[in-house]
This record gives structure tokens, C-alpha cells and sequence, in this order.
């Protein structure tokens, strides 16, 4: 599952950067849905590097256990 989603996550990045060169920029419904895309994917990459850096956390507070 989590391996699909960064497949996923990975290909709308492109996806965006391919709107964000190809769309018409002078129509104002194109300039609304790109910046709502684009705080769509930087939310949830935000929300990912929080996960992340908790899991790390975890991970370093585990081996201090040890030590």
C-alpha cells in the first residue's frame, strides 16, 4: 500500500510540473486549479516529512535505549 501511494505521490508531482508547463496560464480556471493542485501536494508532502521525522525519532530513541 505504502509503496503504491509514493508511486502515486511521485507521478502527480510530474503530472504537475507537466500542467504547470503545457496549460494555457492566461485562463483564469487554469491558474485556480494549478494553485490549489499545487496546495493539495505540498500539504500532504508537509504531512509526510512530519511522519517521517516522528518515525525517525522513534528509531533514534530506540538506539539510545540500547547504547
Amino acid at each position: 500500500m505504502n509503496s503504491m501511494f509514493n508511486k502515486i505521490f511521485r507521478f502527480l508531482w510530474f503530472v504537475f510540473l507537466g500542467l504547470l508547463i503545457f496549460l494555457d496560464r492566461d485562463i483564469v480556471f487554469n491558474k485556480i486549479f494549478l494553485i490549489c493542485f499545487l496546495i493539495t501536494l505540498s500539504t500532504i508532502t508537509i504531512l509526510r516529512i512530519l511522519d517521517s521525522r516522528n518515525e525517525w525519532r522513534e528509531i533514534v530513541k530506540d538506539e539510545e535505549l540500547k547504547k
